[in-house]
């Protein structure tokens, strides 16, 4: 089983420029540093015209129940993939999230809506732990509801600043 959800912010900016700020060099270390990531490496961005690639590898404060920390301690490291292209006058963009024993996959689409553009994120979390799995599959997903609109926050900032 794994456990999935759908999150869509929208923002005052074209997708153009929403993949202008995804693809500026500066953006992923603004950003993780912002989010408070225990530590984090990008080994990979390599932008075009056509899309984005990234990998990234981050340690992550764990703040999730007793029961989430003793299966996946107290941070979290996670490989973080992304594979971004131009869809029209849309992005998609196909996340991987590696945390043994979770893994998360994201599909992210970026299309234009009246005066900017909708990001709507369609996660999957399968946690590959017998007995506890579907519990922390859920526990991961609040947590990265959590997280959802501290990102939005942030990439709000750098929009209306860069």
């Amino acid at each position: 089983m794994s456990t999935k959800f759908s999150n869509t912010d929208h923002y005052d900016a074209t997708p153009d420029q929403i993949m202008a700020m995804l693809s500026d060099a500066g953006y992923p270390d603004a950003k993780y540093k912002d989010l408070g990531d225990v530590s984090f490496t990008v080994s990979e961005h390599e932008a075009s015209d056509n899309g984005l690639n990234v990998t990234v590898d981050r340690q992550v404060a764990s703040n999730l129940p007793d029961l989430a920390k003793k299966a996946l301690g107290e941070t979290t490291k996670m490989k973080q993939t992304e594979v971004w292209r131009k869809d029209g006058d849309s992005y998609v963009g196909n996340m991987t999230i590696e945390a043994s024993p979770v893994t998360i996959t994201v599909t992210n689409t970026i299309k234009p809506s009246g005066d900017g553009s909708d990001w709507t994120s369609d996660f999957e979390i399968k946690a590959g732990v017998p007995l506890v799995g579907g519990k922390i599959e859920k526990m991961v997903m609040e947590e990265t509801k959590t997280t959802l609109p501290k990102e939005k926050t942030f990439n709000d900032n750098w929009l209306s600043s860069h």
